[in-house]
Formats: structure tokens, C-alpha cells, sequence
């Protein structure tokens, strides 16, 4: 299954290292934004193993939503035989 990540999530990644970077811990910023890159791929491994999203503007879409370390919410969609990446968020801002 071929993944697809959009630029904002690229984006939300970066600034996740920039801020983990500016606390003074830059090596961990790099690692920190690797493992949000690979989990973000390797979400194509079972694509249907994470629920539909429960707050209802996400569900309508059918979009997925999948908790990274309890602190980051990944959603994403399936169109055919694509997983599209779309966002990374905080999962305080959408709970």
C-alpha cells in the first residue's frame, strides 16, 4: 500500500523537533521526528486496525485516528489503494 504524507504533516513534524530543539535536547529532537516519520509509514502496515475517528467532523470524512505515545494523534484516510497521511496533532486539541 503506497503511503501518502501531506505537507502538513511534514510541517507539524518539524515544528515538534524545533521545540524539543530550542529545550536544549537536539539529539532528541532528531530522533524524536524520525519516529514520528516512521510510525506515520508504517500506519500502511494495517490500515484498517485503527478506528474511525470519534469526533464527528473527522468521522463524516471517515478518517482514522491513531494515538502516537498518548501525546500526538495521527489521522489519516484510505482512498483506494493509498493511506494519506493528513495530519499530527497535539491529542489535547482534539479531545
Amino acid at each position: 500500500m503506497e503511503v501518502i504524507i501531506k505537507e502538513r504533516v511534514q510541517v507539524s513534524i518539524r515544528k515538534i523537533a524545533l521545540y524539543i530543539f530550542k529545550k536544549g535536547y537536539p539529539d532528541t529532537a532528531i530522533k524524536f521526528a524520525k519516529r514520528l516519520e516512521n510510525f506515520a509509514l508504517s500506519l500502511a502496515d494495517f490500515p484498517d486496525k485503527h478506528p474511525i475517528c470519534r469526533q464527528k467532523s473527522y468521522a463524516k470524512r471517515k478518517y482514522h485516528c491513531v494515538p502516537f505515545e498518548s501525546n500526538y494523534i495521527f489521522i489519516y484516510k484510505l482512498v483506494d489503494n493509498k493511506l494519506i497521511v493528513l495530519n499530527v496533532v497535539q491529542a489535547a486539541r482534539i479531545r
